[in-house]
């Protein structure tokens, strides 16, 4: 199924998609792993004001986003990469499509640009529930970490970094 999917660039237009795969794919983990209101405050509902932010922090010479997109343009996945920090901001895929490879090349795409860059390391904040899907990829746990909210709470997470270079 991966062969169907396309993996391009972010552009403005594409921030409602995004933003709405962010809401499905917090919501989907397991209650186990966060509280309700950590999930709702991590990814709030979808509203005009997030879509409005996003589009304009996609156009931000220090931000490159990618998007996994099928046939009809549908955003099936999407990744948010720092630049001038070197970090892995965001990766998420819709549920719906979770477990065939989109997160794997979404980050890969991520890896290749950052490489392109001379970029040494990169680093992230990952939540409980994507620790195993890094430590696949490459990711090594550095330390434990605070991820800091919207609404001004924090959610446990673990520092984690990859050589590239």
């Amino acid at each position: 199924m991966t062969n169907k999917i396309e993996y391009r660039a972010a552009s403005p237009k594409d921030a409602k998609d995004m933003i709405t795969v962010q809401f499905k794919a917090v919501q989907s983990i397991p209650k186990e792993d966060y509280t309700k209101q950590i999930l709702s405050a991590w990814s709030p509902k979808p509203n005009s004001e997030r879509i409005q932010w996003l589009a304009a922090f996609i156009k931000n010479d220090n931000v490159r986003c990618f998007v996994a997109t099928n046939k009809k343009s549908k955003v099936l996945g999407i990744a948010i990469y720092l630049i001038a920090e070197q970090c892995i901001r965001s990766l998420y895929v819709d549920p719906k499509h979770a477990g065939i490879g989109i997160g794997t090349r979404l980050l890969n795409k991520i890896e290749r640009f950052a490489n392109k860059k001379a970029v040494d390391k990169l680093h992230l904040k990952a939540s409980i529930n994507s620790i195993s899907f890094y430590k696949s990829m490459g990711y090594k746990k550095i330390e434990e970490a605070k991820q800091l909210l919207s609404n001004g709470s924090s959610m446990d997470a673990v520092f984690m970094e990859k050589a590239i270079n």
